[in-house]
């Protein structure tokens, strides 16, 4: 059965600096009513995905901060379909202001990183993604996603330009208005719980 959700209007960018935009985001979604049932409909939407898929590793990561939790559809769907990819998690290095993605399976011991986000061990083989499943704390329609501030996603793919990318977010965390910096990397698909917002579609 499909959920019928109230679609919220768009947080508006004018007059806001991106760090104020990320307070008012990460309010939006830490109080979002029927959080279980959208998160189930997020599930849906990604499982559709990823069962399309012709790759060999996928890139996810360890969810944090209230963020939604892709990790655990990836792994759901890969039992499903036998694993025909890799999972590889992100291990970030502040000092070098660089993040790399290495080999994970279930089972394997994770610990925290620079963050306090769970990571794999650092001496696991690094791996390439030929998809990457990126959380945002906002988005636009156009691709443009609004992350921590880190910047570690746009570094990482800056000359990644063949990985494809899907942002997920919430409906509530869409922006409008939302304006590109140079540094910034569009994605390929948005994906939330009502929509699906492809940036190369007319």
């Amino acid at each position: 059965m499909t959920i019928a959700f109230a679609t919220p209007s768009p947080l508006a960018a004018a007059g806001l600096t991106r760090s104020e935009l990320r307070r008012a985001l990460k309010q939006l979604r830490d109080s979002l009513p029927q959080r279980a049932q959208r998160e189930s409909a997020l599930d849906a939407s990604l499982a559709r995905e990823l069962r399309q898929l012709q790759v060999t590793c996928i890139g996810a990561y360890c969810a944090s901060r209230g963020e939604y939790d892709a990790l655990k559809v990836v792994l759901r769907v890969a039992e499903q379909l036998g694993w025909p990819w890799r999972v590889a998690l992100p291990v970030v290095r502040p000092s070098e202001r660089s993040m790399s993605f290495h080999d994970w399976r279930p089972g394997q011991a994770l610990h925290a990183g620079a963050y306090g986000i769970d990571e794999p061990a650092p001496q696991a083989p690094a791996l390439e993604p030929e998809l990457l499943l990126v959380p945002c704390v906002g988005f636009a329609d156009d691709g443009l996603r609004l992350g921590y501030g880190g910047g570690y996603y746009d570094r990482y793919l800056e000359h990644r330009r063949r990985v494809r990318t899907i942002g997920l977010a919430f409906d509530a965390c869409r922006v409008e208005g939302l304006s590109a910096q140079s540094h910034d990397r569009p994605l390929d698909v948005i994906l939330t719980e009502s929509a699906r917002h492809d940036r190369s579609a007319p």
